[in-house]
């Protein structure tokens, strides 16, 4: 087969914890549209969500301000105040609701807006119902989410300020268990972030690195993709490329998986690893766009590993290769975005 670079267009394999839909999800509607308000709040309580309906946006910030929703269902234009001026007052009130903003037919600039505000999704008219509901779930999900990411973030807190071997293994046993969670959408993605770990600390030892250091990038390739918690599900789950800003929202899990595990001061390099390991050595990665040794050795051993086994799983946009093919895959990006060095050592693992 043609040897080609992984498309950079697509989300690497990643994956996001996905509860079922919360109980007691409300909603709060707001259009300006009367029938349309009718419409909406008939079908979803069909569906079996409580929903506060409403045709004026300063009324709806006033019922927000008194009960915070789990889901806002907002149009974008409306007299005396957008969708997305009602959207940024919400999250001002709450910063874990699910926002829903619904913009006109073909209207992508007020779509990336929208996700620029904080939306989870947004929709166009004319709205299908069944990707209405849809959408309320990802926006309920959403919300549960980053409250059970806000907990976790306290938990470990509490826990790094005991400082003792027991809450080390604590605290690495709970994340490994988040990152299975992580991985609990989809059988497609089952195992993926122990297959890094495992990958990660082969190429690591064809290279006759310390004992210590090893352990410090199998432990980054099993919590690699902790800060996934923050990307909208749907971004996971769309097929085609995605816009710019999709794109961006995508890359900020590697800063917010750093962020989440700070706390954690023991883990060490660990932690730098995570940031990294999207970097690229040609500076085409992310998130600083370093290049050449500015990477940690563990970074970019965390992200050979990563893109190998991602090349190796397959994606909804492209089947999995065999080993033959994914080291071929891999030998086109020699020196580009990995060093020879990485990938004879890749080789090295992969033949024990």
């Amino acid at each position: 087969m043609a040897s080609s670079k992984p498309d950079a267009t697509h989300a690497d394999p990643v994956d996001v914890y996905v509860s079922p839909v919360p109980d007691g999800t409300e909603i709060v509607l707001v259009d300006d549209d009367r029938d349309m308000v009718h419409d909406w709040q008939r079908f979803l309580e069909g569906c079996g969500y409580p929903v506060r309906a409403f045709t004026d946006p300063l009324e709806a910030l006033d019922a927000i301000r008194e009960r915070a929703p789990s889901v806002l269902l907002t149009d974008k234009d409306m007299p005396g105040m957008s969708g997305l001026e009602l959207s940024d007052e919400a999250l001002g009130e709450d910063p874990d609701i699910g926002i829903i903003v619904v913009t006109g037919a073909g209207d992508e600039a007020s779509a990336q807006a929208a996700l620029r505000v904080g939306a989870v999704d947004y929709l166009t008219k004319p709205v299908d119902l069944d990707a209405l509901e849809r959408s309320v779930q990802r926006a309920a999900r959403r919300r549960a989410q980053e409250q059970y990411a806000r907990t976790v973030r306290s938990w470990l807190q509490e826990e790094v300020g005991r400082q003792t071997e027991r809450i080390r293994e604590v605290t690495l046993g709970t994340l490994a268990s988040f990152g299975n969670a992580l991985e609990a959408k989809s059988p497609h993605f089952e195992g993926h972030s122990q297959s890094v770990a495992s990958s990660a600390a082969g190429i690591a030892r064809a290279l006759h690195m310390s004992e210590e250091e090893i352990e410090a990038i199998r432990t980054a390739g099993l919590l690699h993709d902790v800060g996934m918690i923050a990307v909208p599900e749907y971004l996971l789950d769309k097929a085609e490329p995605l816009e710019e800003e999709e794109y961006a929202i995508l890359q900020g899990h590697c800063q917010k998986g750093a962020e989440i595990l700070k706390p954690m001061a023991h883990l060490g390099p660990s932690i730098k690893y995570i940031l990294e390991h999207h970097e690229r050595l040609d500076g085409s990665g992310y998130p600083e766009g370093k290049r050449g040794n500015e990477i940690s050795p563990g970074g970019q051993i965390v992200g050979l590993a990563e893109a190998w086994t991602a090349i190796l799983e397959g994606r909804s946009y492209r089947p999995p290769l065999s080993r033959a093919e994914a080291l071929e895959t891999i030998d086109a990006t020699s020196g580009t975005w990995f060093t020879p060095e990485l990938i004879k050592a890749l080789r090295d693992a992969q033949s024990e």
